[in-house]
């Protein structure tokens, strides 16, 4: 089946004005639109007023090159999800890596082959118009007062004291907007069946990484838990690299945290460290308690809902204990 390009515009991002022509002149033949920009500076101009279907961008440029234009691409929410191709002479695998960890769709070298760009740009035309399609009918996880509202009524409403707190941790695991009816309608409301319930509530949601700052996360999530923390006198002790970030959905990202910092202000002794460092392409962030009385099955369950959450964003968590009563919680994420 023949592709009609002629409802797509590509962005042409490159320093030597012959390039461009180049290009230029290779997807007018295949009948595409064409934008041009000579630096990354220019190239984020032109998006202000422009909205093309994909990005061609070299990365050898000066002042701003490839890759700080794919990071400021991704870090603007009405161009994050534009599709960018890198289209360079680099092609060392570090060059590759950055270029993906900025951001990048794809990594094609100069020079290419006519073909397989075209079918480079095409398919991720088409993989961006379905993820579009994707989000439209999907859950996301946004600000949604009513829901919010409709679970805190229905968990006041409860005489069951068991109950009502499986559904407040319900709404301290995941972000709020996944808590729907289907949650508050289960006939069986045990640790699994939440664990199941968020499995199948996570199989269609749509992930949107992008590079968080986990010191900005942390102070947050200590700000949002204040009341409890003063309540149950828990210090937090935080420890850190510097710059320590990760590449995660921010909601998601932000519930797992949420999480795991909260069930640990329940049930420590008094004090928890907090360490985030970064080891190799990851970062390890480290909640570590002494527990009071712990309820293994609801310390499994948190655990089990946070593993579920940060591998969709490529992620993992996992719980250590002591003979001590020494908890810690460890999340696993790339940079």
């Amino acid at each position: 089946m023949t592709i009609d390009n002629s409802q797509y515009t590509v962005l042409v991002v490159d320093d030597v004005p012959v390039n461009i022509l180049l290009v230029k002149g290779m997807l007018a033949k295949q009948k595409f639109k064409v934008l041009s920009a000579t630096s990354g500076q220019q190239a984020l101009e032109v998006l202000t007023h422009e909205h093309p279907h994909c990005i061609l961008l070299d990365i050898l440029m000066p002042n701003m090159n490839g890759f700080e234009t794919t990071r400021a691409i991704r870090a603007n929410p009405k161009t994050q999800d534009i599709p960018i191709i890198l289209l360079s002479a680099l092609n060392s695998d570090s060059d590759i890596k950055e270029g993906m960890d900025a951001g990048a769709n794809e990594f094609v070298t100069k020079p290419f082959v006519q073909d397989r760009l075209i079918a480079s740009i095409q398919n991720q035309i088409k993989n961006a118009e379905g993820n579009r399609k994707q989000q439209e009918t999907v859950p996301t996880a946004t600000s949604n007062y009513d829901g919010t509202m409709r679970l805190l009524a229905f968990v006041a409403c409860q005489k069951q004291d068991q109950f009502s707190r499986m559904l407040t941790d319900m709404a301290l695991c995941v972000p709020i907007d996944l808590v729907n009816d289907d949650l508050l309608n289960l006939p069986d409301h045990s640790p699994r069946a939440l664990v199941d319930w968020t499995v199948r509530r996570m199989q269609n949601y749509y992930v949107r990484n992008a590079k968080i700052s986990v010191n900005q996360t942390l102070q947050d999530v200590i700000s949002l838990i204040k009341p409890a923390t003063k309540a149950r006198g828990v210090e937090w002790d935080i420890q850190m690299s510097a710059d320590t970030s990760v590449s995660a959905d921010p909601l998601l990202f932000r519930a797992v945290v949420t999480n795991l910092m909260s069930y640990a202000c329940r049930m420590s002794e008094g004090h928890v460290q907090v360490a985030a460092a970064v080891d190799g392409g990851l970062t390890s962030i480290v909640i570590s308690t002494k527990m009071v009385d712990e309820d293994v099955e609801t310390t499994d369950m948190r655990v089990e809902i946070a593993l579920e959450i940060a591998s969709k964003m490529n992620g993992a968590v996992v719980c250590d204990r002591d003979d001590d009563g020494t908890c810690q919680y460890q999340i696993l994420l790339q940079i």
